[in-house]
């Protein structure tokens, strides 16, 4: 759905959200506190708006993520993103498959908005502590949870 032109001028000029998916955006950014020289890894079915919105807001280091099996030959990334998912199952899937791009000690920040049902996204929080990261005991009350990346010893100890 795209707005009328008036209504993005006015947005434009107040300074509000052009796109719809900035708001979410700009939510999981500051979850993520990531400055603008961090690198950001992307994945999930809204990854290609997520990373045009955050070139527009001055993230030059930002990569697409869709499976990683060993970290990458350049450098580890500071901040995963998975965007756009509706279901739990897919969005740790997206998580566990990146995993190994993201720094230890790393933050992944999964837009769960899609997840109308808490049932759902308390099932993604426990996707999730399965694959490897550490969520808060209430992040399931979130539109977007945040899940820090658990080192390989702690992770593989505990399962």
């Amino acid at each position: 759905m795209s707005l009328p032109l008036a209504v993005i001028a006015a947005r434009v000029l107040t300074g509000a959200a052009v796109r719809a998916y900035d708001v979410q955006l700009d939510r999981m950014l500051t979850l993520g506190a990531a400055p603008p020289s961090a690198i950001i890894a992307v994945g999930g079915p809204d990854a290609a708006e997520a990373m045009s919105g955050l070139w527009r807001r001055g993230y030059p280091r930002v990569e697409a993520a869709r499976r990683a099996t060993c970290p990458a030959a350049d450098e580890l990334c500071d901040l995963l993103l998975v965007c756009g998912c509706d279901r739990a199952q897919r969005a740790a899937e997206i998580a566990r498959d990146t995993r190994a791009m993201l720094r230890p000690d790393g933050l992944a920040v999964v837009d769960a908005g899609r997840m109308s049902d808490p049932d759902e996204r308390l099932r993604l929080c426990g996707l999730l502590a399965e694959a490897g990261f550490g969520v808060g005991p209430n992040a399931h009350l979130a539109a977007e949870i945040a899940a820090r990346r658990l080192p390989d010893a702690v992770w593989k100890r505990a399962a």
